[in-house]
């Protein structure tokens, strides 16, 4: 079972999946943690995952490369749900493609927004999608890596995209980690309970 994490910086993301995992081990359930994607093409999955603190820093790429980025990343992604990712436990994504639709300069995409979008319907679907939401004041206020105005935006679109999506669940992670992760846990268990 697939499921996405979402959420600006300064939702915690991080924080609930290390607690995710915890939680769902003691109640006998097999957990992979994915950041973004998997790396097949270039693969540096070895490598630790690296805090970027300046997400708007470097220019996109050229609309080629860009381009060429997003058909590999489908390739991968399918690549991955088809061979590799394992159907006896529970995927927990640190984000996901469809965060490129929501703040494509992170990932420097020069590209044109149509065709984004149209890798991003192409795109394997999770079987959840867990939105981690919080005012934009409380979010700037735990990351400012982007301007207060950037983040309000982020979180309005981030909550547009969700609510489109089949099966969500939006998270106020405003409250204690604790908190956040047991209504993360509650939401993963009646998924899993449905299938």
């Amino acid at each position: 079972m697939k499921i996405v994490l979402l959420g600006p910086d300064g939702a915690g993301k991080s924080s609930v999946i290390s607690g995710l995992v915890e939680r769902l081990n003691q109640h006998g359930c097999a957990v992979e943690v994915r950041h973004l994607k998997p790396r097949i093409v270039f693969a540096r999955r070895g490598e630790p995952v690296t805090i970027v603190v300046d997400p708007h820093g470097k220019p996109p790429r050229s609309a080629f490369l860009s381009m060429a980025k997003i058909v590999v990343w489908l390739f991968e992604e399918w690549y991955a749900q088809l061979f590799l990712d394992r159907r006896d436990c529970v995927l927990l994504c640190d984000r996901y493609y469809h965060d490129l639709l929501i703040d494509p300069l992170r990932y420097r995409y020069g590209g044109p927004q149509w065709a984004a979008r149209l890798i991003g319907w192409l795109m394997p679907r999770p079987d959840l999608w867990i939105l981690l939401d919080a005012t934009a004041e409380v979010l700037h206020a735990r990351k400012q890596e982007v301007p207060l105005a950037e983040t309000k935006r982020q979180r309005q679109a981030y909550l547009e995209f969700v609510r489109k999506q089949r099966r969500k669940v939006i998270i106020d992670a405003s409250r204690p980690l604790d908190e956040v992760v047991a209504d993360g846990r509650q939401a993963i268990a009646g998924h899993l309970q449905e299938e």
